[in-house]
């Protein structure tokens, strides 16, 4: 039985995007019949211990001394020096480990940022990093929607540069690892920079087998109707104050209405617009869920509206589209990957009019027909069950593994 060396960071049976992706690849890899070894948080244990897990499947948690586990939640750039000292430990765990089991490969997963980078490239056996993203760039004629926190959009993009010159985790690890994944063309455009040798492509995420609906049927319309839905985090990046321009041009249009899902910095600044721009009869709040309560929203609603102006990809994209939610979104990142134009629309986004306007006509395109809505419903659950751990972790493991 080969050993694997896992890097999970972010690892949480319990929760959905980064620390979903660590506990599933980790779960994932044991099942393929590989001894895992995961390193991540301490902060995960008690969920992952409740958990069933494998005999194959091992957890070692770091935690950083002497009180420094504050820095993860003090600031910006205290979390991501909380990172690179976190690695920094783990590499130490990582190399006593190989001294004793001798692991055939070691591969980091999360968190999936090519800047932030892996130490455990050193260990000199086989590395594999990924998927990962880090290359997006929110578009400068967005800077408006970001408000006061362009600037910190300005100074993520100054230390990812920085990150990406100077950090020993990162120039050194693109470079001697036998395998680098990316989640997104920007980020491969990025690593291509670097690393000479082949970058492969991969989504970040997926979904376990039994996300998907039992008896799956087709989205149909009622007439009159379309029920649009938003799910993440209310945070300048992930564009709601946009979302809220594009309901604002339909709220004339009856049976149109937007269910929003999550919770965030930007709430009551959310909230205040609503009733600014007079939505209060078609945007409908609900706050933040328990992750497993999302499928509910899933399948009692039409179309998925994705508005991020800066995501490797959207784990939320995926999980919609297992309900067969087409979606709408923007021509950027990692949704540009994800979205077809069998599955939903990727509007333009070089001018906030423009966009506007384009994800305003593509949400009547589904409004005024019917069939369209249906037929992308399908093709939205046929690309989402070729999403699976169990499918992604085979593709990595092939051509990977070796």
């Amino acid at each position: 039985m080969k050993k694997i060396l896992l890097s999970a960071f972010a690892c949480n049976p319990k929760m959905g995007s980064e620390e979903g992706n660590g506990w599933n690849w980790s779960l994932g890899l044991a099942n393929k019949g590989f001894e895992v070894h995961c390193l991540t948080r301490q902060i995960g244990k008690s969920a992952i211990d409740e958990m069933k897990k494998p005999e194959n499947l091992y957890f070692h948690y770091i935690k950083l001394p002497m009180g420094l586990e504050k820095l993860y939640s003090s600031s910006r750039s205290g979390m991501y020096l909380y990172y690179l000292l976190w690695q920094l430990l783990a590499f130490r765990k990582a190399r006593s480990l190989n001294k004793k089991l001798n692991f055939s490969i070691a591969h980091h997963v999360t968190w999936g940022s090519v800047q932030l980078g892996s130490f455990i490239y050193k260990l000199n056996i086989s590395f594999v990093f990924g998927p990962a993203g880090g290359g997006q760039i929110s578009p400068i004629a967005f800077k408006n929607y970001f408000g006061k926190s362009w600037n910190m959009e300005e100074k993520r993009n100054k230390v990812s540069a920085f990150l990406l010159k100077y950090n020993p985790a990162c120039r050194k690890m693109l470079k001697r690892a036998s395998a680098v994944w990316v989640s997104n063309r920007d980020t491969a455009d990025l690593v291509k920079k670097i690393r000479f040798k082949e970058v492969k492509h991969t989504l970040d995420i997926a979904l376990p087998e039994d996300f998907y609906p039992i008896n799956f049927e087709p989205k149909k319309q009622k007439q009159g109707s379309l029920k649009l839905l938003w799910v993440g985090r209310l945070m300048p990046r992930k564009g709601v104050m946009l979302l809220l321009d594009v309901m604002e041009k339909l709220k004339e249009y009856p049976g149109i209405v937007l269910t929003m899902v999550g919770d965030g910095e930007q709430r009551e600044k959310i909230l205040e617009a609503v009733k600014i721009k007079e939505l209060d009869a078609t945007v409908i709040f609900n706050g933040k869920v328990p992750y497993k309560e999302v499928k509910k929203f899933y399948a009692s609603n039409d179309v998925f509206f994705f508005t991020s102006l800066r995501d490797s990809g959207g784990s939320q994209l995926v999980e919609a589209m297992a309900f067969g939610m087409p979606v709408v979104s923007i021509n950027l990142h990692g949704q540009s990957v994800i979205i077809n134009d069998e599955t939903g629309f990727r509007c333009p986004c070089k001018d906030p009019a423009e966009t506007i306007d384009a994800l305003v006509n593509a949400i009547l395109k589904l409004y005024y027909n019917p069939d369209l809505l249906s037929s992308m419903s399908l093709a939205a659950h046929k690309f989402a069950l070729q999403q699976t751990w169990s499918q992604k972790i085979d593709k990595v493991v092939d051509q990977s593994y070796v």
